[in-house]
This record gives structure tokens, C-alpha cells and sequence, in this order.
């Protein structure tokens, strides 16, 4: 029993979920600041969550469920429970339906705004990305741009703030961050991904091409980090993003020298919490001082 809840828990990917909530739970909380209002209703906050979550591990599971194929060829992916048969595809199906069901229903509740929010990320990561261009064309990540901003944006609306300019900026932001993070993972993993024939862009193209895209996509983000100063009330966001930039920079620089998979992978590991990181700083300018 405890073994289908774990195989069931690696389905909803969970590292994908807690990135996702935490990305809600900070501009929900930094929209509640920054509206001046300060008095949260908890229960929309707990109902947000929730329809995030499940709205998130959903998309997962499906997504699970849509990969099973590639999944089963590549090193990465291999241990995933489909590709074991600890779980049918039947029962994942149903499971993640079931969890996109719940989440449509709970942000009924919240209003017509959370559910075109929702319907946009889960639709775009579902049908854009893993159905129609996962398979087909080398910029498909930039294709989960709307998916991984969408929890921001979700998290800023509900804290009370309007999305017009900071919440719009934080989600754009994150979808700046998102096909950063994946191209390094796909960078680490190329011959995966050359194997199964996704044509992710540093699987398709010379190695040297694939670093200076990934160079320029994280120069994009570390230069557009800096946009949220315009609403800082601290000099303190300028310095504290510019610590974390300069991490990323050295990891950036040794991806260029090195051109080895472990540099990529190391970009990918640092770029993962980088963008929590960015909103907790800015979240403390707004809230201290």
C-alpha cells in the first residue's frame, strides 16, 4: 500500500508541484502586501491552493500518461512507475482526471478570472506543449511559458492586487525562467532526448549553438530579474538578486569553458529555486520595508 501511494506520488512529479506552489504562495502574499489590504482570506488562500495543486498534479499525471512511450527509452524517465507497470495507464488516466476535475470545480468557487487561469495553464502545458509540439518543433519549451506563469498570476490575482504592472511582470518572469531551467536539463541529457527523437534545441543542434542559446535565454532572465526594482522599497532587491545573479553567471561561464553535460546539469539544479528566490527577495522589500 504504501509502495502505490509513493508510485502514485512520483506520478504527480513532485519537485514540478512545489515549485508550482511556491510560486503561488509567493505572489499570492506579496499581491496581499503590496494591495495594502493585509487582511487575507484564508479560506479563498486555502482553495487557491488547493486548485493549484491539484490542477498542477493533474497536468502531471497526464503528461505521465501521454510519455509513457519516450519515457520507457530514456535513462532520466525509466524509473517513472508507467514505464515500471506499478500503475496502468487506465488508472493514471482516471487519477488525473479526477485531479483536473476537483480543480476545475474548486476555482468555480474563486471566479471566471481563476478559471481562465487555470484553463490556461494546464492547457497549454496539456495540448500546446506535450500534445501538439513536444514531438514536433525544437522551440516547444517556449510553449510552457503560459503554464509556469500561470500559478504567479493565479497567486497575485486572488491576493487582492491587480495583475497590471507587477503581477504581470512576475509571471512573465517566470515564463522567461521556465524554458531556461528545461534546456538545461535537456542540454545534460541530449543523448536522451536524441534518442527518443524530441527535438529539444540543445539535442538538435552542435553543442556550441545549444550553450550560446542557453547563455542568451539566461542573460534574457538575469537582465529581466532586475524589472522588479521599479516596485522594490529597498535597495536591498538590487543587491540580494544581484548575489543570486552572480551565481548563475559563474555556473553560466562553466557551462561555456567546461561544454560538459555535469555543467548543464549544475545550471539546472541552481536555476531551479532561482525564481522563488527572486520573488521571497522582493517579497521582503515589500513586507519589511
Amino acid at each position: 500500500m504504501n509502495e502505490i501511494a509513493y508510485d502514485y506520488g512520483v506520478l504527480l512529479k513532485p519537485k514540478v508541484l512545489l515549485a508550482m506552489l511556491a510560486l503561488y504562495l509567493t505572489t499570492f502574499f506579496t499581491s496581499s502586501i503590496y494591495s495594502g489590504q493585509m487582511n487575507v482570506n484564508y479560506l479563498e488562500f486555502f482553495i487557491g491552493f488547493m486548485a493549484v495543486a491539484f490542477s498542477v498534479s493533474g497536468a502531471n499525471a497526464l503528461n505521465c500518461v501521454y510519455d509513457k512511450d519516450i519515457d520507457s527509452l530514456m535513462v532520466r524517465t525509466s524509473g517513472r512507475p508507467l514505464v515500471r507497470g506499478t500503475i496502468t495507464m487506465a488508472d493514471a488516466s482516471f487519477f488525473s482526471w479526477i485531479m483536473l476535475g476537483i480543480s476545475g470545480i474548486l476555482a468555480v468557487y474563486l471566479g471566471y478570472i481563476p478559471i481562465i487561469l487555470l484553463l490556461e495553464g494546464a492547457g497549454s502545458y496539456l495540448l500546446l506543449y506535450t500534445v501538439l509540439l513536444k514531438r514536433k518543433t525544437s522551440i516547444n519549451v517556449l510553449f510552457t511559458a503560459p503554464s509556469v506563469a500561470a500559478p504567479a498570476w493565479f497567486g497575485w490575482y486572488l491576493g487582492g492586487a491587480p495583475l497590471y504592472p507587477v503581477g504581470l511582470v512576475m509571471g512573465t518572469l517566470v515564463a522567461i525562467w521556465g524554458p531556461l531551467h528545461l534546456w538545461s536539463i535537456a542540454f545534460a541529457y541530449s543523448k536522451d532526448y536524441e534518442r527518443v527523437g524530441i527535438p529539444m534545441f540543445p539535442s538538435i543542434v552542435d553543442r556550441k549553438q545549444a550553450i550560446n542559446g542557453i547563455l542568451m535565454a539566461l542573460f534574457l532572465l538575469l537582465g529581466s530579474s532586475y524589472l522588479l526594482a521599479l516596485w522594490a522599497n529597498s535597495i536591498w532587491y538590487l543587491i540580494g538578486v544581484s548575489i543570486l545573479n552572480l551565481t548563475l553567471i559563474i555556473a553560466g561561464l562553466r557551462l561555456y569553458k567546461s561544454n560538459s553535460n555535469r555543467a548543464g546539469w549544475v545550471l539546472f539544479k541552481l536555476t531551479s529555486p532561482y525564481i522563488i528566490l527572486v520573488f521571497l527577495i522582493f517579497l521582503l522589500t515589500q513586507f519589511v520595508f
